[in-house]
């Protein structure tokens, strides 16, 4: 994995696909199952955390103020 740190805070990192750095963990915001759930992927931790039914409860579970977005390139052979 390849790691970009930057200190860009958008207006929503909570996004699929998407990887950030919440103090010492970074986290990739995956889908769950076709049913449209939601999850975090703990990257530092290799598990996964939670199981929300929207992008906006699961953003409302884990803001912090110190999220940030990472440049992150994941590379799965």
């Amino acid at each position: 994995m390849k790691i970009n740190f930057n200190d860009e805070k958008p207006e929503n990192i909570y996004k699929v696909g998407n990887v950030f750095r919440n103090e010492d963990d970074l986290y990739l915001v995956a889908t769950v199952d076709t049913n449209g759930g939601y999850a975090l992927v703990c990257l530092s931790k290799n598990n996964i955390i939670g199981r929300y039914d929207t992008l906006e409860e699961l953003a409302e579970d884990v803001k912090e103020d110190d999220d940030t977005l990472v440049y992150a390139e994941i590379n799965v052979f």
